[in-house]
């Protein structure tokens, strides 16, 4: 059965499962970019390994002995800033059932509401080691968060339904994913932790398709 025609709860355990399945598998040498994607709606990104396991990237991995940098601030900023971005999507896409109309917009709420959930809870998980192994990084706690969602925002979507929340999703949503497009842009510009570069490479990936389909959709809409 296609995952357009399963029950919400089937997509969300399905989801859940992908998301444990490439975060295992990215533990063990794989690489999600590697993973062949039945559609191109959606892109899991996996979360990145151990960083004193990982080569670096760019022109760090030029050193000499081959020696490992680590992760960097760049590395700390982007995830501990990413964690937050993920949770306003969250936040956002989990106000959508009972309000969404469009059944498209529903499917795409509800898997946002399972994957970055379980995202931003491994990039927590990958910080918190971080931060554990290396308390001087400790205070690199708040990142630059490129297209926040606005908290005047979130309360209006709370007020609304049907065509009229749609709309507001859409607006909202859009941007939030352009920014988090900029953040990983920015990460990649620095050097680091290689696993860490393939994480923002992944979310772009995912970020960009995710903005054509709210797009499509949006036409659709208008043309409705």
């Amino acid at each position: 059965m296609s995952e357009r025609r399963m029950p919400r709860g089937a997509r969300s355990i399905a989801g859940v499962a992908l998301v444990a399945v490439l975060a295992a598998c990215t533990l063990s040498g794989c690489t999600t970019g590697e993973v062949d994607q039945p559609t191109a709606s959606f892109v899991t990104p996996s979360p990145p390994g151990d960083s004193t396991a990982a080569a670096s990237d760019g022109a760090a991995a030029s050193d000499s002995a081959g020696a490992e940098p680590g992760a960097t601030a760049a590395d700390v900023e982007f995830i501990a800033a990413m964690i937050e971005h993920h949770l306003q999507a969250v936040e956002l896409a989990e106000l959508a059932p009972g309000r969404v109309s469009d059944p498209e917009l529903a499917e795409f709420a509800d898997r946002i509401a399972v994957v970055q959930a379980a995202e931003a809870d491994a990039m927590r998980a990958w910080l918190d080691k971080r931060r554990s192994r290396d308390r001087a990084n400790g205070a690199h706690d708040h990142g630059v968060m490129a297209g926040e969602i606005s908290r005047s925002t979130f309360d209006r979507a709370a007020t609304l339904s049907g065509p009229a929340f749609d709309e507001l999703f859409i607006a909202a949503m859009v941007p939030h994913h352009r920014g988090a497009l900029e953040m990983a842009e920015e990460r990649l510009a620095e050097h680091g932790d290689s696993t860490v570069a393939r994480w923002a490479r992944a979310i772009a990936t995912s970020q960009s398709l995710e903005i054509d389909r709210l797009l499509e959709i949006e036409a659709r809409l208008r043309g409705g």
